[in-house]
């Protein structure tokens, strides 16, 4: 008696679902260049309407490839290699990965409303996304034809799709409501883990009490992050207005002008907070929380103050319903957020200070009340303040912790005395002569986070003095003479720097 021959495989399945893979992997690969940069609007009508169910669809690919994971890290270890248990939910990963490129697109194309760079990244990295989840379909089809052929390479491509999800699942946190969002309220062991700064305390209740707040940077910006930026900053601006940076809120988007100082009534940004919630002209939008009747109070006396960007509480006028306002954003000292007291063991040091803050009024501060770092900030003097002036503030350098010299008429000579500012976490020298022969003595400045040089002359050759600076967060590069290849360099020398360029 003979024993039968066992079954031929049939590779007709695997010929089919590899040669469709085939096909859509060469369609989304092509999707942005046959449809170019979105216009200028945005596409409008159905298009808008179809875009929008982007988000409620994406999170179906990620929950399938989460549950396709753990399916086969049980066959792992249960010793099931290449079981087919998983091909089915894959596939439904793969189909809803597709959809959701397909429906980002769309979106993308609709809302022109974000940064570049992010969204296109974001962009890319889905329509990646859905590419690998299909060709990793496809490969497992074979697996399957093959009786676990090549089923430790599948879950090594299962690995990397997952990898990218979580790159691209980061940039859509990121659009939607800021960068930052995953690791804001991180702990600071893991923010330490991370290579990112600690988070500071609250200031104190006696900061509110002393006047000494600056009342933009200290009560209006807190209410703003919590409230706004997550839908106005760099990378996402709905209506084409930003209102992460003092002359950008003021100014507005495509509505208008946003804030007009001296009357809050008229301004475009209290104008929307004060219409009925389902209106859908309401600020913030339907599923972002509205702000606080006290931080509503704060804004409107800030605008009706003439919106300052540099006055302290002590010199405005305050009423008893603005103060009460302050106290319920401010925090009491407890036993968590008080700071340590000012190091002013130096009378010497104390009295530059004192002289320094007399002959620049509103623009050397403490950091926040009970810091021993200070912040200058020149943008009331502009050009009326250079080398002679920046060497006046030689004795406090040291403790300076933010510096704004943006367009003054700072040179290169001036920049080489901030050698001596070793605590700088931020430097703005936006719009100033600086050339490359400062980037050797800002390459020393170790503990630097944000450095602005915008509108500069700096090169390519030069910035790459900065790679050093590992610490480095934010590198702008607006209207430079960097050139493209020498931002590829930078970037891959420092992944960890966000490197702005406005394009």
């Amino acid at each position: 008696m003979t024993e039968s021959t066992p079954p031929r495989p049939s590779f007709a399945g695997p010929f089919f679902f590899s040669f469709t893979a085939i096909l859509l992997i060469a369609v989304l690969a092509l999707l942005p260049f046959w449809a170019g940069k979105p216009v200028e609007d945005g596409l409008q009508g159905i298009a808008k309407f179809i875009g929008r169910f982007h988000p409620v669809v994406l999170h179906l690919p990620i929950g399938m490839l989460v549950w396709v994971l753990i399916l086969e890290t049980g066959n792992l270890f249960a010793g099931k290699a290449g079981g087919p248990s998983s091909r089915m939910p894959l596939m439904f990963t793969a189909l809803s990965a597709v959809i959701a490129a397909l429906l980002g697109f769309v979106l993308y194309q609709s809302t022109p409303d974000y940064d570049a760079e992010l969204v296109e990244r974001h962009l890319y990295g889905g329509l990646f996304f859905a590419c690998a989840t299909v060709a990793t379909f496809a490969f497992k089809c074979w697996v399957d034809s093959l009786d676990g052929l090549g089923a430790g390479f599948y879950r090594i491509l299962l690995l990397g799709c997952a990898a990218v999800m979580g790159f691209t699942s980061h940039d859509g946190a990121s659009l939607t409501h800021g960068k930052g969002y995953l690791t804001d309220h991180a702990p600071d062991p893991l923010r330490k883990l991370l290579g990112l700064p600690e988070r500071k305390s609250p200031k104190s209740a006696a900061a509110a009490d002393s006047g000494e707040q600056i009342v933009y940077r200290e009560i209006i910006v807190p209410i703003l992050e919590r409230k706004c930026y997550s839908c106005h900053n760099v990378d996402k601006q709905k209506g084409r207005y930003r209102m992460d940076e003092y002359e950008l809120l003021l100014k507005g988007g495509k509505e208008g002008d946003g804030i007009i100082p001296g009357n809050s009534a008229a301004s475009n940004v209290i104008v929307r907070i004060e219409l009925p919630g389902d209106d859908d002209e309401h600020m913030p939008p339907e599923g972002k929380k509205d702000l606080d009747p006290h931080e509503l109070v704060l804004l409107k006396w800030w605008i009706d103050q003439g919106a300052p960007m540099e006055t302290r509480l002590a010199d405005l006028a305050v009423t008893d319903e603005v103060r009460d306002a302050i106290g319920k954003i401010v925090p009491e000292p407890t036993a968590e957020n008080e700071e340590a007291p000012v190091d002013e063991s130096s009378n010497v040091l104390k009295a530059e200070i004192q002289r320094l803050q007399a002959e620049f009024p509103a623009a050397l501060n403490y950091e926040f009340q009970g810091s021993g770092q200070l912040t200058f900030t020149a943008v009331g003097l502009r050009g009326k303040f250079g080398d002679e002036q920046l060497a006046m503030l030689k004795p406090v350098l040291p403790a300076m912790a933010s510096l704004d010299l943006s367009h003054t008429s700072v040179t290169d000579k001036g920049v080489s005395l901030l050698a001596s500012a070793t605590n700088l976490k931020s430097l703005r020298l936006a719009g100033t002569s600086l050339s490359d022969v400062s980037l050797e003595t800002l390459s020393g400045l170790r503990n630097i986070e944000s450095l602005n040089l915008y509108g500069t002359q700096v090169t390519g050759q030069g910035v790459m003095m900065l790679a050093s600076l590992q610490g480095l967060g934010n590198l702008y590069l607006w209207q430079t003479q960097v050139d493209e290849a020498a931002l590829k360099n930078l970037r891959e020398k420092m992944p960890d720097c966000e490197i702005l360029t406005g394009l």
